[in-house]
């Protein structure tokens, strides 16, 4: 594979066109070249294409021509996004075994349709260091907010977290309301919203505003793909855990996704011996990431958890 120079850009743009109305992500790239890179097959006739983003990877081209050069292109830790005709040969690309399919939906709405919902009392609505996002504060901390992941041409995608604790007041509605607003007074015209075909929560606080589903895709990584608790089966999420417990006598880092997973399956204890073999290992991830991840902050009183975190602390 080779990469492409920013002004190639547009040439190779229709090899795309197919996930350029999927993801913004891949809109905001062929624009602005600084957003992330392109490697093609052929330089004088490509047909086969890897394009790196702020959301992951994205996989377009000809799927019948020969693989060998793009499993060699992409890590083992990435998230990809194929195009549909990639999706009957993908385990021929993917890096290794223990990537799995994430199904994932994407909501849509034009600008005008958006319904508006008030912050409820005793909370207030915050700026965001963005110009279009908005936050929701409680006794001056931040309980939820509504980021805009990208805007290109008139064309925005949203995300939207809530504390855990004050989940179910409609703050989430609001933040995301209110940042939907700030979007249409600054000129976007049309809004996109992605998460995983399990997140329910999200996917009601989209349709809540007024975003319809308008496709379904899968995507593929060595991760666990929840947001939440309870968006996965629990028999399910033991099937995960023991699959990247296999997969980390290969790759040690997947012994981090191990350890959601078996929280997610109700098995603390499991979870907490898998941080520790991860920091035993010399994992080269940031502390903050076991201390702040949303389901491993259930094992902050585990004595275990508390010593392996401090350890690798320590080891930065």
């Amino acid at each position: 594979m080779f990469k492409l120079e920013p002004d190639g850009f547009a040439a190779i743009a229709p090899l795309f066109d197919d996930l350029s109305l999927r993801h913004g992500s891949v809109r905001a790239v062929l624009r602005d070249p600084s957003l992330g890179d392109i490697w093609v097959d052929d330089l004088g006739s490509p047909r086969q294409a890897l394009l790196r983003g702020p959301e992951g990877l994205y996989l377009a081209g000809d799927p019948r021509r020969d693989l060998g050069g793009l499993a060699g292109e992409i890590e083992d830790f990435e998230y990809v996004y194929p195009d549909d005709p990639w999706l009957p040969v993908i385990g021929e690309v993917l890096p290794n075994r223990f990537m799995i399919a994430h199904d994932r939906v994407r909501l849509a709405m034009t600008a005008g349709r958006a319904r508006a919902f008030a912050v409820p009392g005793g909370f207030e609505l915050v700026a965001g260091s963005q110009p279009m996002d908005v936050s929701i504060a409680h006794a001056g901390e931040v309980v939820s907010r509504c980021s805009v992941d990208m805007v290109v041409d008139g064309y925005a995608e949203f995300g939207v977290w809530t504390d855990p604790a004050y989940r179910g007041r409609g703050l989430a509605k609001a933040a995301a309301a209110a940042s939907l607003r700030c979007a249409g007074e600054q000129g976007v015209t049309a809004f996109g919203w992605h998460c995983h075909a399990s997140n329910t929560r999200s996917r009601k606080v989209a349709t809540a505003l007024g975003f319809e589903v308008t496709d379904r895709y899968q995507a593929f990584s060595a991760r666990v793909p929840a947001e939440n608790d309870g968006d996965l089966d629990i028999a399910y999420c033991r099937e995960l855990a023991a699959t990247f417990e296999t997969g980390a006598a290969e790759i040690a880092w997947l012994e981090f996704h191990a350890a959601v997973a078996w929280v997610l399956a109700g098995e603390p204890g499991k979870a907490a011996i898998a941080v520790e073999r991860l920091v035993q290992r010399g994992w080269w991830g940031k502390t903050e990431w076991l201390e702040q991840h949303w389901a491993l902050e259930r094992l902050k009183a585990d004595p275990r958890f508390q010593s392996a975190v401090r350890a690798h602390r320590a080891a930065r």
